[in-house]
């Protein structure tokens, strides 16, 4: 039996994961707002202190969003301007 998922049952499936996500992870990576886009988790914050407590636990948040999301990248922002990107595996290039 072959399941065939429209737009919204992906929507649904990655919003989904994106909260298995943040449960993981609930200060401060629940407190922020999570999307993917393409094979990209990016991660928008509110206060400058999320973004200094997400870097001390990056690694951890990394190789899990690559086995829950499947995203290959993080990109975290502030003030809606990106201040810092990594691979979600050490050997993978960032791709813009």
């Amino acid at each position: 039996m072959i399941l065939e998922f429209n737009p919204k049952d992906h929507a649904r499936l990655t919003q989904r994961r994106i909260k298995r996500l943040a449960k993981l992870f609930l200060n401060p990576l629940g407190l922020c707002h999570l999307e993917v886009k393409l094979d990209r988790l990016i991660v928008h914050c509110t206060e400058a202190w999320m973004i200094d407590s997400l870097m001390d636990d990056l690694d951890y948040i990394s190789e899990a969003a690559r086995i829950i999301l499947g995203a290959q990248a993080i990109s975290l922002y502030f003030a809606k301007e990106e201040v810092y990107q990594t691979a979600t595996a050490p050997h993978l290039p960032i791709a813009s």
